[in-house]
């Protein structure tokens, strides 16, 4: 028998040694879609919310100067547009003894091209780690005041991923109180209760998620596109499965102690920790992340309860883990086949998520959005400002009226911190049809409020329609001129502020629109004040 030549032995070597690593890779990707397809995937795409439009901005109406002139007008063939035009005076035909000294020299349009909202920028997740301690030995201290069939959320959070590859990151206090969904016939009828509690009324994780979706979004008023549940003994593990977390503490900290049945102190969470830099296992994190009567340890004093701590401090810790083991979990999983298939064990175990949630096709897709992405410095984190209440929810939390709030909610609504909307500005009507005005702008939003038949700081009075601005109000004057048909005159005026505009009414009426025009405004450095 001959042999074959050492280039024919060479090339079958390189042959097989490329099957069996083939064969390997498909049994190993067989493996996790096995595990992946064992998931969970509950029915709620019908309550869950598809994405709104991304909301028009004034970033997105405001042109450059000479740029609206070079496009062709959008109102060409809207009658009632013409007609507004040709009744409008300019600055060119107002009689100059007649007008004010904050006219400026630029005339009025009808605006340029419509801008309509844009598709979505980023979809909402819901994240729920519940109290159930299913699975724990009976013994286990964790179970403590908690039961099998409890299924209360301990942790609510709300991530929002943007197709930029940004994250943005919110709490929701299990205590807050509000509406809970379905428990009313009639909006404000229904039963009022913490938070929390809205996931432990049904008997199985769809109903129970169904419930706790629309209580958020019409309690906040934000969407929800996917849903993500895990319990405790699933966090444990999958902490474990990584190798747990390391995080650093400035101090000795411990959960405080209380008396138990027995009359012995005994810790809340188990949580107790020294100065200087951890890695926790999964049952120290869970203990961490559990704890709400936070004491550090003060030389002088002894240990001593934290100031302000309580669920929204506790928070705070939530997002401080979860952020930190994402960040040193992510570059270990990729190069460690052997951890990722036992993070997928336990998941396929304790996870569960939305039936809007493709768990193979969506999770190749964020991977590949976040891909080098740092998350302790890149994610942005937010937190709703409340204050303790007794009523109608005894030892509960609301949200207080602080404008904070709004803006905090609106960032998951699609909307950015800095953006200029028209709820973010203040419009002072005056001149004879302010009134009208006033109501069709705080009909879109604005918040706008009718003065008097002349603006205070005017000689004369303006025979034109104007919008004056402060020097950092080309923004705001833009989103409200894009309303406006015929777009007004604008004027310099130094005492407002970059959201507070002021429009007066001198000229031909104005026609209030819904819809949004490009339009450009003169830097304020050429208008007149």
């Amino acid at each position: 028998m001959s042999r074959r030549p050492w280039r024919a032995r060479l090339f079958l070597a390189g042959l097989a040694s490329l099957t069996l690593a083939l064969a390997a890779a498909t049994a190993l990707s067989a493996y996790v879609l096995i595990q992946l397809g064992r998931i969970d995937r509950h029915p709620l795409a019908d309550v869950l919310t598809s994405a709104p439009q991304q909301p028009v901005t004034a970033a997105d109406v405001l042109v450059s100067i000479g740029e609206l002139a070079e496009s062709e007008p959008a109102q060409a063939d809207d009658p009632q547009t013409q007609e507004s035009d040709g009744d409008t005076d300019t600055a060119a035909d107002t009689d100059p003894e007649k007008s004010s000294e904050h006219e400026a020299s630029t005339a009025p349009s009808s605006g340029g091209q419509l801008v309509a909202p844009r598709s979505s920028s980023g979809e909402n997740y819901l994240v729920v780690g519940t109290d159930s301690t299913e699975g724990l030995a009976a013994d286990d201290p964790l179970r403590a005041g908690h039961s099998d069939w409890s299924r209360l959320a301990d942790v609510i959070m709300v991530v929002r991923l943007r197709d930029d590859g940004t994250a943005a990151l919110m709490s929701i206090p299990r205590d807050l109180a509000v509406e809970v969904a379905g428990t009313g016939d009639i909006p404000g009828t229904g039963t009022v209760a913490k938070i929390n509690s809205a996931y432990n009324r049904d008997r199985t994780t769809a109903a129970r998620a169904a419930r706790l979706i629309d209580t958020i979004e019409e309690n906040l008023d934000i969407t929800l596109q996917h849903f993500v549940e895990a319990d405790f003994l699933g966090f444990l593990r999958l902490v474990d499965s990584i190798g747990g977390v390391q995080m650093s503490f400035d101090r000795p900290l411990r959960d405080a102690l209380k008396e138990n049945s027995n009359g012995q102190l005994v810790s809340r969470s188990g949580f107790a920790i020294d100065a200087g830099t951890h890695l926790l296992d999964g049952r120290q994190a869970l203990a961490f992340v559990r704890t709400r009567n936070m004491q550090d340890w003060v030389p002088e004093r002894g240990w001593n309860t934290l100031a302000g701590e309580n669920d929204l401090a506790r928070n705070d810790r939530q997002r401080e883990f979860m952020l930190a083991a994402v960040e040193q979990a992510a570059p270990e999983l990729l190069s460690s086949p052997i951890k990722l298939l036992s993070v997928l064990d336990i998941a396929a175990d304790h996870v569960s998520t939305s039936d809007t949630l493709s768990v193979v096709n969506d999770g190749r897709r964020v991977a590949q959005q976040f891909a080098g992405f740092e998350f302790s410095t890149g994610t942005e984190e937010y937190e709703l400002r409340v204050q303790d209440t007794h009523t109608p929810v005894p030892w509960s939390l609301e949200l207080t009226g602080d404008p904070h709030n709004e803006r905090v909610l609106d960032v998951f609504r699609g909307i950015d911190w800095d953006d200029v909307v028209e709820s973010r500005v203040t419009v002072q009507v005056t001149g004879a049809d302010r009134v009208r005005v006033a109501a069709e702008l705080r009909d879109l939003g604005f918040n706008a409020v009718a003065g008097w038949a002349v603006a205070a700081g005017f000689d004369r009075v303006p025979n034109i329609n104007l919008i004056m601005l402060g020097s950092e109000g080309r923004l705001a004057a833009g989103l409200l001129a894009s309303h406006l048909v015929p777009v007004p005159n604008f004027g310099g005026h130094g005492e407002l502020d970059a959201n507070t505009v002021m429009l007066h009414l001198g000229g031909a009426a104005l026609r209030v629109d819904a819809g949004y025009r490009t339009v450009e405004v003169p830097p304020t450095h050429l208008l007149s004040s």
